[in-house]
């Protein structure tokens, strides 16, 4: 009786969730402000490639967007509602819903003994995540990254299952798909390339045999050349205008000597999203066990925060009005150009990926190290380039006890999580819709001209 009460329970959750999914499409959320951009950038680009396909690619620069048009050139030539605004936003809507069920059966594969609808709860989460939300309701292209980049963690998951043996027909098939799924997701968004990176570094330092490495790099240099071939056509393009590049592939805007910079932001990022794993395992372990485990870390990264902060090694942290993410915009709400909590978001996310790569270095430190090189090197560092990335990995890619300790009392871990994304979503909108409704708002509250 109480079972079937509960799994009743879990079955409207899941439809209250994927409701307000749908309801903020109809009511046009915009919770992270950038719905609008749709409008400059991929909606112009979509209809410019439908018109002409070599003239939009040689002249992409002009149209202001920072990506290569992976997403775009699928929109424009895959999606039947191409032609109408109301109707396309609508479609990739639907297509992240789907997305949901697909991380889902992703999770259950990965975690087969969990029940499936204790997985959907779990999975429901990324119907949550305002940055998905707004890439879904407004038809913008992030999303197709993520359904990419989530197939390709699935493929990477079977892979490791056989790494060291002569792999199979099957085991063959795995590798060329994972290197297909990952390649779109790069092209989709080109951060993603981490992924191919932190392979190679898995298969060297687990020891991969041989045929599957030749595997790879034969695949990935054959799914390679189309973006070679277009960064030689826009080289021959602007080089011979005296035009810039996308701006995404310019110098100023992406720069290795930026990845120190953003070192605080990305652990701010990690920290933020991985504080309900936290809480779970701390009612599950106890203060003792928990302080034991992450106290040293944190208290030493602090320390080294304080003391940079202190030189004015940090100030740039109180200047920042692009960027920088939600915590950031918290602490300067209750602060203006204060930090600290900031810095104590990202002691805590030190303190949790130094525990994760203590656990198993040779998986989870070779992901993890990769990823603060890729995403640090861009001038401005955004939430969205971290979301819902953070949660994929932590679930799909890393090997952690902390998986354990999640799905033994799944139904609380669940109610902890969603919940707290919940607030999250729910602050996310308040800001964007009520309190701050255009940048220019926010500027002038940081007193900003």
């Amino acid at each position: 009786m109480f079972s079937n009460k509960y799994f009743f329970f879990k079955i409207l959750v899941i439809c209250l969730i994927s409701s307000s999914f749908f309801l903020g499409y109809f009511l046009r959320e915009n919770a992270t402000g950038g719905g609008l951009e749709f409008y400059n950038l991929s909606w112009p680009i979509i209809q410019s490639l439908k018109k002409d396909f070599f003239y939009t690619i040689k002249n992409y620069a002009e149209f202001g967007d920072g990506t290569i048009p992976f997403s775009h050139i699928l929109n424009a030539y895959l999606n039947p509602f191409s032609d109408d605004v109301k109707y396309f936003q609508l479609s990739v809507t639907v297509i992240s819903f789907i997305t949901f069920f697909v991380f889902a059966k992703i999770l259950k594969r990965v975690f087969s003994e969990i029940n499936f609808i204790d997985i959907l709860l779990t999975a429901s989460v990324i119907l949550l995540l305002p940055f998905f939300r707004t890439s879904a309701f407004w038809g913008k292209n992030e999303n197709y990254g993520w359904l990419f980049f989530m197939l390709a963690l699935y493929f990477f998951f079977e892979i490791k299952r056989n790494i060291s043996n002569t792999p199979s027909n099957r085991d063959t098939l795995n590798v060329i798909f994972f290197c297909l799924a990952s390649a779109c997701a790069l092209y989709a968004r080109q951060a993603l390339i981490f992924l191919p990176i932190s392979y190679f570094l898995y298969l060297f330092f687990n020891k991969a045999n041989k045929k599957i490495i030749i595997i790879s790099i034969i695949s990935f240099t054959i799914l390679a050349l189309p973006g070679i071939f277009l960064v030689i056509t826009w080289g021959s393009s602007y080089n011979a205008q005296d035009v810039a590049l996308p701006i995404g592939f310019n110098e100023s805007f992406i720069h290795p000597k930026y990845i120190l910079i953003n070192i605080p932001i990305l652990l701010s990022f990690f920290g933020f999203y991985l504080i309900p794993i936290l809480i779970i395992e701390f009612l599950h372990s106890g203060i003792k066990s928990f302080v034991d485990k992450y106290l040293k870390n944190f208290v030493f990264s602090m320390i080294v925060f304080i003391f940079l902060s202190a030189m004015g090694i940090l100030n740039y942290l109180a200047n920042y009005t692009l960027g920088g993410g939600a915590i950031l915009k918290l602490n300067y709400l209750i602060q203006k150009n204060n930090f600290f909590l900031l810095l104590i978001f990202s002691s805590i996310g030190f303190s949790v990926l130094a525990q994760l790569s203590k656990e198993y270095i040779k998986n989870n430190l070779i992901i993890i190290m990769p990823i603060f090189i890729i995403y640090g090197i861009p001038l401005f560092l955004y939430q969205e380039y971290v979301e819902p990335l953070i949660l994929m990995m932590f679930f799909l890619a890393m090997k952690t006890n902390l998986h354990k300790i999640y799905f033994k009392k799944v139904s609380v871990s669940n109610f902890i999580f969603l919940s707290y994304f919940t607030i999250y979503l729910i602050g996310s909108i308040y800001f964007k819709h009520f309190a701050f409704s255009s940048y220019e708002e926010w500027k002038i509250f940081l007193n900003v001209h």
